[in-house]
């Protein structure tokens, strides 16, 4: 009678990175105001289900990268804080911008946006990684917990 054998898996990462085509002026460039993450992302307004994106930046605030970290419905997205970090980690940025939308339009957060970013400026004060700002996309409009104080 043949044996069979038996096959252990490992899994492995493999980071890509898409192209996104975007309004020249901000690649290179120190982000030192949320107005600039607003413009750069503002195609969020037109989207119907919640979308949270990390922004990965450097020693001098330079944008390094962006990640898609979750995606939700209309009203709610489910989202573990510590995934937001997962890409700043490995790219070793200094600091990170969080960004999601609001599809309704509105952008003033949610008593679960603070909640969220209170718990996300605790994991990155423990990573050293600087939470730098959390902006929510609205329809013409943003919200940023840096600008009103609350980061």
């Amino acid at each position: 009678m043949a044996r069979t054998r038996k096959h252990t898996y490992l899994k492995e990462i493999e980071i890509k990175y898409k192209i996104k085509k975007i309004n020249d002026k901000v690649i290179g460039k120190k982000v030192t105001d949320a107005t600039i993450i607003a413009e750069l992302f503002a195609d969020l307004q037109n989207e119907t289900k919640e979308k949270f994106l990390a922004i990965n930046l450097d020693t001098k605030n330079k944008i390094l990268c962006f990640e898609v970290v979750a995606i939700g419905s209309v009203r709610a997205i489910y989202l573990r804080p510590m995934e937001v970090f997962r890409t700043s980690i490995i790219v070793n940025a200094t600091s990170v911008i969080l960004v999601h939308n609001h599809p309704s339009g509105e952008p003033q957060p949610s008593p679960e946006d603070v909640n969220f970013t209170m718990r996300c400026q605790r994991i990155a004060d423990d990573l050293g990684v600087e939470l730098y700002d959390h902006i929510i996309i609205g329809l013409d409009s943003y919200y940023s917990f840096a600008r009103e104080g609350v980061l």
